[in-house]
């Protein structure tokens, strides 16, 4: 089976989440999903992933150029069948944005240290701290991590080849 990675449906399901804890309505900025402001006025940018590699769009870190500190970074952790959701500022990330490397696309790669008491910290950035919101299994995830014949077997039964 090919590596199966965060996706749509799995930021779907952490924004719809954000929505609930926070009561507050979430929407892109421009064509991007992973950037959002909130009907609270705030920013918001949904990174995910299934290891610790995680990547911040460009134009997230222009945004927090021009609104300094307004941008609040939800970092999805990705568990294959659950999602740890982690939430902070991105400004410590933006002051140390020098230090991170660079994907071919211009946007800023880092990587996640092991989470420690519901604090998730970020390697080669000094003070960057984001607790846990929430966390919750995630059926699709599961759905996902299933062999491929599973799959089949499952969507034939419901009538969804």
């Amino acid at each position: 089976m090919a590596d199966i990675k965060f996706g749509d449906d799995e930021r779907d399901r952490v924004v719809e989440r954000l929505e609930q804890l926070k009561n507050i309505k979430l929407k892109p900025v421009g064509n991007k999903k992973k950037f959002l402001k909130g009907s609270d006025g705030l920013y918001y940018c949904i990174v995910g992933g299934s290891g610790d590699w995680h990547a911040i769009p460009k134009e997230v870190m222009e945004q927090e150029k021009k609104d300094y500190a307004s941008v609040y970074l939800v970092i999805a952790r990705w568990l294959k069948t659950q999602i740890e959701i982690y939430e902070g500022l991105l400004k410590p990330l933006f002051d140390s944005r020098r230090s991170l490397s660079r994907t071919r696309q211009g946007d800023f790669q880092f990587y996640l240290k092991t989470p420690t008491d519901g604090i998730l910290s970020i390697m080669k950035v000094p003070g960057a701290k984001f607790k846990k919101v929430d966390e919750f299994v995630d059926p699709v995830s599961r759905f996902k991590t299933l062999p491929e014949e599973k799959q089949r077997e499952i969507l034939a039964k419901a009538n969804l080849k």
